[in-house]
């Protein structure tokens, strides 16, 4: 698997590779503020965290915002039929719902399934945030934290879990 996921990793635009590990390490932090580590360290596999590939998938001429979802879920769906041990199988799995889940939104208007509230996996409600606040640090370099803020907080509730909104809220205090 560790070979594909390579590849896979190697077929995504350098700026998306980036941002996934941005977001990832924003993804652990806002789970740590709502006291959910103990799922970043259930989750991982060796040295990897399925926190870290939420665009895997995604390409330059993506012309469908939710066609690298699919994409992603379905390497990782495909590694986990061939998982050989529990980790791998844990981590292929979450990895799989974070690539498909991550632009649900709270109130079910997202997609692909159009998932509500806590029927969206946690893990991809994390994503919904840390993705939102990396777009809009690089997208406005050099805006303060507390602008940036306000838009993800005109969002709670509607587009963001609530608690996740909160937790960022403590992460970045204005």
């Amino acid at each position: 698997m560790l070979k594909n996921l390579i590849n896979m990793v190697l077929l995504c635009p350098e700026g998306v590779q980036e941002h996934n590990k941005r977001t990832g390490r924003l993804i652990r932090a806002l789970l740590t503020e709502i006291g959910r580590s103990d799922l970043i360290e259930l989750w991982r596999f060796g040295d990897l965290s399925p926190c870290d590939y939420h665009d895997l998938g995604k390409r330059n001429d993506d012309t469908d915002d939710l066609e690298h979802c699919e994409r992603g879920s379905d390497f990782f769906s495909d590694a986990f039929r061939k998982a050989s041990g529990n980790k791998e199988s844990i981590f292929c799995s979450i990895a799989s719902d974070l690539c498909h889940y991550h632009h649900e939104r709270w109130d079910g208007k997202g997609g692909p399934e159009h998932l509500t509230g806590d029927n969206i996996p946690i893990i991809a409600r994390a994503a919904a945030v840390a993705n939102a606040w990396d777009h809009l640090k690089t997208e406005c370099p050099g805006s303060d934290n507390t602008e940036l803020l306000k838009k993800i907080k005109k969002y709670e509730g509607v587009y963001y879990d609530p608690e996740m909104v909160y937790a960022l809220f403590r992460l970045f205090p204005v």
